[in-house]
């Protein structure tokens, strides 16, 4: 997937234990190798919620000069669309004109 030059790609990965399930953030930034995201106030990778790494993703893009950021779930299944249903007809519709 290609970006604009101005946006931040951050990817979103969920892990699960055997209590609680949370999410994790990769940066990839062109000229350096994909980091995860911390939080400031503890250097945890982990977050509890995906808005959580959302909100992170946008406060580092802010403060490199990104002005955008597009985060993509690296756990979203990748299915292409499925057909639309045709419908079937039982009986085909006649056309019935009344003679005055």
């Amino acid at each position: 997937m290609t970006t604009p030059q101005n946006t931040l790609s951050v990817r979103l990965t969920s892990r699960k234990t055997e209590t609680e399930t949370y999410f994790e953030g990769t940066v990839s930034i062109q000229g350096l190798r994909p980091t995860k995201l911390a939080r400031r106030a503890d250097g945890s990778t982990q977050f509890s919620t995906k808005s959580a790494v959302s909100g992170a993703a946008r406060n580092l893009a802010r403060s490199l000069g990104y002005t955008d950021i597009c985060v993509t779930d690296a756990n979203a299944p990748k299915t292409p669309c499925k057909a639309a249903a045709k419908k079937s007809v039982a009986r085909p519709a006649i056309a019935v004109a009344k003679q005055k």
